[in-house]
């Protein structure tokens, strides 16, 4: 059950009531038809749309990115106002590709096909009002759909990790406890994680499987503060046979919610019960993590999920071109696999394009319709690195602000961060020493060629560079780095 949020008052809803996200979904959803009208609101939400909630953001979920330009264009100020309404006024709208939308928007075609064959005598004005009275959106009950063990791609970049799931999944707690999953955006964590949800409900029903995120975790944590209950939320969470909780870098600096969630943790490997975690980084990583809670991570076993390469792509693209009856050619297979390279959900909103197409032209996809097609989304897909990107993405690995980076001190602390940041400045951008200098607090061009020059250096001759309580090499923090950037 999702946790309740409270409405303001200035969204014209009862005040002080609090709304399921479930409930605003609905709301939002009413509030928009009114503004753009039932016609409208048919064509291009109903029954093809999926809507979260994360603070004050409201993300529309889509079926494929070639709708977002066209929906961001005609309902942006709508899907405000009716987000405002929802949330409050300080409401923000993003629309996103959800691949779960296009399995809704099959589902609603498929039911309507079913009804249009058996009862044709429902299309009179009188039954259309009737429906529309009765559910006109044709939304499924809200449930999460887990991705399942069997759809996910194995390749060299997470084959280790896949093999240590299924022997997890068939002894749950016996061996590989915790486990700790991380990697980069879209390489594969939650798919594994919601994957051994199923698994081991499926192999072991009598068992109690929770799957949250750390947020999730922290929301019900600070609602059972508030109520004074917490010896119910300890009872609940302390008696799970699976607890799988995804996104433990949320917890990153926050203290309070870190002490139980380790006393929790805690509790259930004392009594062999398992525990499996993802985030995008190390637990070592993770600077503002309770050192106890950290080694507990540690304690089990931790794998590194890689960027998909080049023959799992084409097998991603493969495989979500089959699930969706797709027809495409071997060429324009290979040509996904090779400009899509970031992450899966990249590959996955290709398909979902060309998908679109193939739904809108009923022809076949070859490689001109692909390069066509797609000419939009690889340009959107392009990620332009700037210095200020840079020094962010090194200040959060090494749990410094970036006015002390750039500031005129040179203490070990802060010199070894700011000489690798120059290093990728200079790699990433297309910036003169110079002008690198004038970034990093002033400083003249020598200064970044000598820092260029130690970087390069200590990657050659595979020196350490130390980051929290622990050392690693040149190399490997370099690669930290630019998985970070190229990720964000």
């Amino acid at each position: 059950m999702l946790p309740e949020r409270s409405q303001l008052n200035n969204d014209g809803s009862p005040g002080g009531k609090p709304t399921t996200e479930t409930q605003l979904s609905q709301r939002f959803f009413q509030c928009l038809e009114q503004a753009i009208g039932n016609a409208r609101f048919e064509q291009w939400f109903a029954g093809q749309t999926l809507i979260s909630f994360s603070g004050d953001l409201v993300s529309v979920g889509v079926k494929s990115p070639f709708l977002i330009k066209w929906l961001r264009r005609e309902f942006s100020e709508a899907a405000l106002e009716a987000a405002r309404q929802c949330v409050g006024i300080s409401a923000q709208v993003r629309f996103d590709v959800d691949p779960r939308a296009m399995e809704l928007a099959a589902t609603a075609q498929q039911s309507d096909n079913e009804e249009s064959k058996n009862k044709p005598e429902e299309k009179t004005e009188a039954s259309q009002t009737a429906r529309k009275q009765s559910g006109k959106k044709r939304l499924p009950p809200r449930r999460r759909r887990f991705a399942r063990l069997t759809d996910f791609i194995s390749g060299s970049c997470n084959r280790v990790a896949l093999s240590m799931v299924n022997i997890i999944c068939k002894q749950p707690g016996e061996q590989y406890n915790p486990l700790y999953l991380y990697g980069g955006v879209g390489v594969g964590k939650t798919h594994l994680a919601e994957g051994i949800h199923v698994r081991v409900r499926e192999l072991h029903p009598e068992l109690q499987v929770t799957y949250l995120t750390a947020e999730a975790f922290a929301n019900f944590y600070t609602k059972a503060l508030r109520e004074r209950t917490l010896p119910a939320f300890r009872r609940r969470f302390r008696s799970i046979d699976v607890l799988i909780v995804d996104d433990i870098e949320f917890l990153n600096a926050k203290k309070g919610i870190q002490e139980e969630f380790c006393h929790t943790i805690q509790e259930l490997l004392s009594y062999g019960r398992q525990v499996i975690l993802a985030a995008d980084r190390h637990p070592r990583m993770l600077t503002n993590i309770r050192p106890d809670l950290s080694t507990r991570f540690l304690s089990g076993l931790v794998i590194r999920l890689e960027a998909p390469d080049l023959e799992t792509r084409r097998e991603i693209v493969k495989h979500h071109a089959d699930r969706f009856a797709l027809s495409i050619t071997d060429d324009a297979i290979d040509f996904v696999a090779r400009k899509f390279t970031r992450n899966v959900r990249e590959l996955i909103g290709a398909v979902n394009c060309l998908q679109t197409y193939h739904h809108m032209t009923k022809r076949p996809v070859g490689i001109t319709a692909t390069r066509e097609v797609l000419k939009d989304l690889e340009r959107d897909c392009l990620r332009i690195i700037r210095a200020s990107d840079i020094q962010h993405a090194v200040c959060e690995l090494f749990g410094i602000q970036k006015e002390a980076l750039i500031s005129s001190r040179r203490t070990r602390e802060l010199a070894q961060p700011r000489m690798l940041a120059m290093y990728l400045t200079r790699q990433w951008t297309q910036s003169a020493y110079h002008e690198i200098g004038k970034q990093f607090g002033g400083r003249n061009h020598s200064t970044v060629i000598s820092a260029e020059k130690k970087m390069k250096q200590m990657i050659e001759k595979d020196e350490q560079l130390q980051v929290a309580n622990r050392k690693w090499t040149a190399q490997e923090v370099v690669s930290m780095v630019e998985e970070q950037l190229q990720a964000s």
